[in-house]
């Protein structure tokens, strides 16, 4: 019957393999929830903005110069107080010059058009306030941290990476035990084939059953012998008969 066989190449292999894909299907997995989480980032600075453009925008239609709109100040302050990951707010006149201020005191650059921008740091939006009539009276920009973004990406990040180590682990388990069990039946079948055809290993002869086996050969001996010394016997008596 051949010999038992290693399983550590293959699991190995097939470990590696598993490795490949549970960790290829994580990163793609990670791509797709941080494509999703940077869009509600997106729709959380728009709508923050959208809210006090539309308070700002009332007082414009009034006929009030953006620098003179009263309550400005104490909503960026508030929006601030109110949302930990603000990290700055500002007015900006038509000129590109601060009117008002809340939060970092850090220079903000201005996106080229209305939108929304990410940095290592923060993401910066801004959105053009205007008159009634469709005159830009001036720019909002809003800064939020990253942290929090970052924050959730390394959990995930954590998380799939866990996930993908446990696939593999449970895989190669199971691969290993399905290696064992198609081992054991071959060496089932083979020891089954091996007395089909006779070949079964007989076990050494005892001490006592080589002492039968002489005695016998040697009673055999004896018996061959007398027979032949009376057959010749015979053919001598017969032939002095003649």
């Amino acid at each position: 019957m051949p010999p038992a066989r290693s399983h550590t190449g293959p699991a190995a292999l097939f470990a590696a393999i598993c490795a490949l894909a549970f960790g290829l299907a994580a990163f793609l997995y990670g791509a797709r929830l941080e494509a999703t989480l940077a869009q509600v980032e997106a729709s959380r600075v728009r709508f923050t903005l959208g809210d006090l453009r539309t308070d700002f925008e009332k007082s414009l239609d009034r006929g009030f110069a953006i620098g003179q709109l009263a309550n400005a100040q104490a909503a960026l302050e508030a929006e601030a107080r109110q949302d930990s990951d603000v990290l700055s707010l500002t007015v900006l006149d038509e000129n590109g010059r601060r009117v008002f201020h809340a939060g970092e005191n850090v220079p903000v650059p201005v996106p080229a058009q209305d939108g929304v921008r990410r940095t290592s740091d923060a993401i910066t939006a801004s959105t053009t306030l205007s008159y009634n009539y469709g005159v830009p009276a001036g720019t909002l920009l809003i800064r939020y941290s990253h942290r929090p973004h970052d924050e959730i990406m390394a959990a995930l990040a954590l998380r799939l990476a866990l996930a993908a180590l446990a696939a593999t682990a449970i895989s190669t388990l199971a691969f290993v035990a399905g290696l064992r069990k198609l081992e054991r039946r071959r060496r089932a079948v083979g020891l089954q084939v091996e007395n089909a055809l006779g070949a079964a290993r007989i076990p050494p002869a005892t001490e006592e059953e080589l002492a039968q086996l002489v005695d016998k050969v040697n009673q055999t001996a004896a018996t061959a012998l007398v027979e032949l010394t009376a057959a010749r016997h015979a053919v001598s008596g017969s032939g002095a008969g003649r």
